[in-house]
Parts: C-alpha cells; sequence; structure tokens
C-alpha cells in the first residue's frame, strides 16, 4: 500500500516538473528556441571564429568546405565583374607571365630531359619491349617503374544504387571510363555477394581489394557510399587509411544528399576536394643518381653526324648545279631542266646544236666530274651569233686562201678564188641558217684562173644549179592560223619560185638532169592530229594548184602533208608551205 502512495506521488510529481517546464520554456521549447533566435547572431558571433579555428584544427574539414563555396563565389563574380577584376590584376599580370611562362620552360626541360633518358638508354627500350609484350602504353609501364606506388583514379559510388557520384583521376583521358568502372564494380561486388553469402544470417560478403597485373583497386565501404581507389605499384597502408578518412569525412558533409539521392550526382560536385587528397603519388630511389645517360647522348650524336653528313652532301650538290648552270651560257646549248639527282648525282636536260661544244668535253673544260652529272640532250638548230661565226669560219677553213673579218656580227671577206670556189663558197653560206647570206658579202674576193662559160665547165654549171636550188629551199608561204588560202604576198613568192624554178629546169635538161619540187605543208600544235594533217595536205595541194596555173607541169610537182611540227622553237613559224628542190641523172 505504501508502494501504491509513493508511486502515486512519484507521478504527480512528474506530471507538475512538465507543466512548470513547458510554462517555462514554452510548447516544445518554444519560448528557448524564440530567445536563440533573436540573439543568434550575437551568440555564434563571439564563438564563430573559435569554432572555425577548432573544427579546422580538429579534421581539416573547413577548407574542404569553404574552398568549393568560395570558388563558386568568385568565379561568379568575375563572370558579372569582369572588368573590375581586370582593373585589379592588372599591375600583377606582367609578373604572372613572366613567372607562368619560367615556370612552363623550366617543366618542358624537366620532362624533355626525362623522356630523352627513359627513351633512348637500354632500360628505356627494353621497358617499351615489356609494356609491347604486357599489351600497357609505354607510359603506363613507366609509370609503374618510375613510382614506387601511385593513385591514378579514385571513384566516389553510392552505396544502395551502385550509381558513380564523382570520380578524379590524374589523367584526363581515365575520366571517361569512370561510368564503365563503377558500373563493373557494382556488378562483381553484387556477384560475390550472391554467389559466396549461401547462408541466411551471415555478414554479406563483399571485396575489399582486386588486384590485377597492373593495378589494384582498393574498395572502402561506408554505410551510404563507398570510396575506389586504381593504384598502380605497391600499395602501402596509408593509402587505404586516407581512402577511410576522405569516406568519413564525405559522410559527415555529405549524410543529407547521400539520404535524399535519386540519381542526381550534381551535389556531389564539390566532393572533388575531399576525393583529391587520396590522388597519392611516392616515386622509387633512384638507384645511381651519377649515372649517365650514355646511349641517349650515343643515338643524339649520331642523328647530328647523319644531319651534318646530309648537309655537306646537299651543300655540295647545291654547288654543282650552280656550276652546271653556267652550260646555258654557252653557245648553242639551251638549258631545259635541272634537278638533284639522289645525294650528289645532278641530272639535266638540254637543248644542243650539233655543232656546239658536247655536254661532255663542256663538263671537262670546266673542270667537273662527269660521273656527277647524268643528262640528255636533244638536237636544235641555234642562232647564237657565236655559234654562227664558228660556223661560218669553219666553212672558211675548206678555203685556205679565203680570210674573214667580223665587224659587229657581219663578216667581211678577202683572199682570191675562181669562179667555181667562189660558187660553191657561196652556196654554202647561203645554206648557213642564222647568217643571212648576202652576195656582195664576198664582191672583195679577187678571182683566179681563166674565165671559161658554163656550159665549158661542168662542175661550175652543178656549182651554179645547186646555188639556185638553194635560193629555192630557203622559200617559204607562210599562212593564217587553221587557213589553207594563199594571200597575196604569197602568191608573189609562189610567182618569184616558178620564174626561179622554170630557169632551172633549163640548166638541168642541159646537164641530163630531171629536175622535180617537193612541196611540204606543215601545221603548228593547236588543233587535233588528225585535222592539222588534213589542213597541212590542204596548204601544199593549193601551193601546187597555183604552180600548176602559172605554168609548172604537174608531173614535176609533189605536195605532202607533214602534218604538226611539234618543235617548241617553231610556234607560229610552223604553219607554212616549204620547197625542196631534187635531181636526178637522165632527163
Amino acid at each position: 500500500m505504501a508502494d501504491l502512495n509513493e508511486q502515486s506521488s512519484s507521478n504527480s510529481d512528474t506530471a507538475q516538473m512538465r507543466q512548470i517546464r513547458q510554462l517555462v520554456l514554452g510548447e516544445d521549447g518554444l519560448h528557448v528556441r524564440q530567445t536563440l533566435k533573436d540573439n543568434a547572431r550575437e551568440l555564434v558571433g563571439d564563438v564563430f571564429s573559435e569554432a572555425l579555428h577548432d573544427r579546422e584544427t580538429q579534421d581539416g574539414s573547413v577548407n574542404k568546405v569553404l574552398l568549393p563555396i568560395v570558388e563558386k563565389s568568385v568565379e561568379k563574380s568575375i563572370a558579372t565583374n569582369s572588368d573590375r577584376f581586370v582593373s585589379y590584376l592588372y599591375p600583377l599580370i606582367g609578373s604572372l607571365v613572366r613567372k607562368s611562362v619560367t615556370a612552363f620552360i623550366t617543366e618542358l626541360l624537366e620532362k624533355t630531359n626525362t623522356l630523352i633518358e627513359n627513351s633512348l638508354t637500354i632500360k628505356g627500350l627494353t621497358w617499351r619491349f615489356k609494356a609491347w609484350q604486357s599489351g600497357v602504353t609505354f607510359s603506363q609501364y613507366a609509370a609503374s617503374q618510375t613510382f614506387a606506388f601511385r593513385v591514378e583514379q579514385v571513384f566516389l559510388i553510392h552505396r544502395e544504387t551502385g550509381l558513380l557520384l564523382n570520380s578524379v583521376s590524374l589523367g584526363l583521358e581515365l575520366e571517361a571510363d569512370a561510368d564503365m568502372v563503377s558500373s563493373m564494380l557494382t556488378a562483381i561486388n553484387d556477384f560475390v555477394s550472391d554467389s559466396f553469402n549461401t547462408n541466411t544470417g551471415k555478414v554479406e560478403q563483399n571485396l575489399d581489394v582486386v588486384r590485377t597485373d597492373d593495378f589494384t583497386l582498393l574498395l572502402k565501404k561506408g554505410p551510404k557510399a563507398s570510396v575506389v581507389a586504381a593504384i598502380t605499384g605497391n600499395m602501402p597502408q596509408g593509402v587505404a587509411n586516407q581512402l577511410q578518412t576522405t569516406l568519413e569525412e564525405i559522410h559527415k558533409l555529405y549524410d543529407k544528399e547521400l539520404d535524399k539521392f535519386d540519381g542526381d550526382s550534381i551535389p556531389f560536385n564539390n566532393s572533388e576536394h575531399q576525393l583529391r587528397d587520396c590522388l597519392m603519388t611516392v616515386l622509387k630511389p633512384e638507384k645511381d643518381s651519377n649515372k649517365k645517360p650514355w646511349m641517349a647522348w650515343t643515338v643524339v650524336l649520331l642523328i647530328l653526324l647523319g644531319c651534318g653528313f646530309l648537309l655537306v652532301k646537299r651543300w655540295n650538290s647545291h654547288e654543282l648545279m650552280n656550276q652546271v648552270r653556267l652550260i646555258d651560257s654557252a653557245p648553242g646549248i639551251l638549258l631545259t631542266s635541272i634537278d638533284t639527282l639522289g645525294l650528289e648525282q645532278i641530272q639535266l636536260e638540254v637543248l644542243r646544236d650539233p655543232a656546239s661544244v658536247s655536254v661532255q668535253e663542256w663538263l671537262e673544260l670546266n673542270g667537273i666530274d662527269s660521273n656527277l652529272v647524268v643528262f640528255k640532250e636533244r638536237a636544235y638548230l641555234s642562232l647564237d651569233p657565236p655559234l654562227i661565226k664558228d660556223k661560218t669560219e669553219k666553212i672558211i677553213a675548206d678555203y685556205p686562201s679565203v680570210k674573214v673579218e667580223w665587224i659587229g656580227d657581219f663578216p667581211k671577206f678577202s683572199g682570191n678564188l675562181t669562179n667555181l670556189n667562189k660558187l660553191l663558197l657561196q652556196g654554202e653560206l647561203i645554206k648557213l641558217i642564222g647568217l643571212n647570206f648576202q652576195t656582195n658579202w664576198l664582191d672583195d674576193l679577187i678571182i683566179e684562173g681563166t674565165e671559161s662559160t658554163a656550159n665549158d665547165d661542168p662542175e661550175l654549171v652543178r656549182a651554179i644549179l645547186d646555188l639556185n636550188i638553194a635560193k629555192i629551199d630557203r622559200v617559204s608561204i607562210a599562212f593564217e592560223a587553221g587557213q589553207s588560202q594563199l594571200s597575196e604576198q604569197a602568191i608573189e613568192k609562189l610567182i618569184s619560185v616558178k620564174q626561179q624554178f622554170e630557169n632551172l629546169i633549163e640548166v638541168a635538161e642541159q646537164q641530163e638532169l630531171s629536175l622535180g619540187l617537193i612541196i611540204m605543208g606543215a601545221s603548228d600544235t593547236v588543233g587535233t592530229a588528225s585535222f592539222n594533217k588534213i589542213l597541212s595536205q590542204k596548204r601544199a595541194d593549193n601551193v601546187k594548184l597555183k604552180l600548176q596555173e602559172l605554168g609548172i607541169a604537174g608531173n614535176r610537182l609533189n605536195a605532202i602533208g607533214l602534218g604538226v611540227i611539234e618543235l617548241e622553237t617553231a610556234k607560229d613559224a610552223a604553219r607554212k608551205v616549204m620547197f625542196n628542190v631534187v635531181y636526178f641523172e637522165g632527163g
């Protein structure tokens, strides 16, 4: 009975205390909350700095929370007030740029030196071979040999759904595979859990470490999220500890976001700062710091020697080409093409007058090794004045009693000759194309021997005949492009040809010679070959018909169409009709 009285008294005291608490504090502590709200700024302001300092000292989470907020604020401020930020930063730009350039050049030189040492050595070549054998890139294999360990990539995965929340990596090329790796790990983990958890009531089975030949995957699981690290090299315990610390921080900072996760990973973008703490790298100690990359220097030296050799050969080839180009100034030689052939030889193509010096002789005269020059030559008729002089003097050399002096480009002949030799000399000079021989050039020659008529001297008659034939052979009839009609000037020339040919017939008959005139039509390269062949034949036929109208018997005339004259030097002059007088013994 006493116990009942004590219990009743205790319940009454509890009810009274509840009523007093409600009167003092208000319903659900309303009075206290209101008071705290009214004085929140003062209360928080008094301890804010100290609280931030204590929390940062405790676990360093303040910096990780504020850093993303400050970055976003600065980014937004720069976007909206870019001009003001430019004016603030302008005085610092010069020094910043200089420091940045200096740092970039220093880093570039260090990377280049490292690349040479690791690539152009026996060790580097061995690494490349082993990387090829392992089916991995050289950079990946080199990293495995250079670093004691390195955390290549870190994933943050939602525990319940297995979706990727965020990931960070040392190389951008790895980030594209983050979702695939996350899905793979989730699938493997589910497989292990389903396959090996055969007894109900036992703890769920999960993977903690996945090892391969190239890397290790370390998994740290929390109640709402998991952190996975891809590691190359020998993983120390410190990596696991850091992953555990990072996982705990993420659960503290993103507890509400993990509870409300609906597939959107945007709220976890700022977790990158926590995940990057796990990207740890430790280099292997250098075994021999004084080791010289002799293989690299050997390869570099060989490359420099090869480049030097090629430069010397190229220089010699260039000098040889400059010497050979002078052949274009030789009389009767026209250089059309010149180029290098291999490292030492020169290849050239020339047009050469048969009367000019040969290419082989010219090379020897100029001290050039002919074995270094490969040449092709085609014949052409040169009108170079020096070569015309040489040809003239070669003709005069057959007449020892005659001398020639040159007044500019015109010859002056002197000496003694018989009538026959004078006619023979005149005939040869007339045939010399480019000389433009004039009969009065031989007026100063003194005629030797007794005078004789043509009838008394057959050789003199034959010389006169050849001289007049040469005059007709030099005549040509020009035509307009694509035309075959005779112009007035052409008809006048044909009248002169008719008169000269009739005179030749008289002389030929006295010597019992049969005389004929070959009429050759030609065309330029304009138009098709078949059209030009027909056109050249028409031109020859029209000239033949006109000569027949003028009185020459048709049986003495023969018209031939030559078609196209394919000579670059001919050009428009190829549109013509030419003549060739022929005679045979026995009229």
